[in-house]
């Protein structure tokens, strides 16, 4: 089971989908390339990985590393929200799709591209919580898209995770 790791008092949350299998092994989220690109971004942003807190939807990794299914986010959306009421981060950054479709609790089937750029709040009415939130792309996603340009050339969606990321953060200077 791969719960999660960091500061139980941290400001921020990344959550990601589900366990990969470095993670499975390891028994920590985004210890992995998937996780050595979010620390690169976190230190990016002024930050180191102790001081956030980095959890998935799912505790456990699906068989084949495929997409979680609807029932295995249902059964484990009680623990991560209970992680989110234990943690009370002033901001939370939801990593993919699946992550984000959770998250905002909306019932529409969104696209990732649907659910960047838009103002969205965590809301926990029974914990008394409303938390901005805000979605980018899964680390594997970027990692994916660089295998797929030519040698040398910036990786455009690494940009944008820094943009989302940057004005997710603004929330904690205001």
């Amino acid at each position: 089971m791969v719960f999660g790791v960091g500061d139980p008092d941290a400001r921020v949350m990344f959550i990601g989908e589900a366990p990969g299998a470095d993670e499975d092994r390891r028994g920590e989220p985004f210890v992995g390339a998937a996780g050595r690109r979010l620390t690169q971004w976190i230190e990016r942003l002024g930050m180191k990985r102790e001081q956030v807190y980095i959890a998935n939807v799912l505790k456990c990794r699906p068989p084949g590393n495929r997409e979680p299914a609807a029932d295995e986010i249902e059964k484990c959306s009680p623990f991560l929200r209970a992680q989110i009421r234990a943690i009370r981060p002033a901001v939370i950054v939801a990593l993919g799709r699946h992550a984000g479709m959770l998250l905002t609790g909306t019932d529409q089937d969104l696209k990732l591209a649907q659910m960047r750029n838009r103002r969205w709040t965590y809301d926990d009415p029974g914990a008394g919580l409303q938390i901005p939130l805000h979605v980018t792309y899964h680390p594997s996603y970027v990692i994916r898209r660089e295998g797929e340009l030519p040698p040398g050339q910036r990786n455009p969606a690494d940009d944008t995770v820094m943009s989302d990321l940057e004005r997710a953060l603004r929330v904690l200077r205001s």
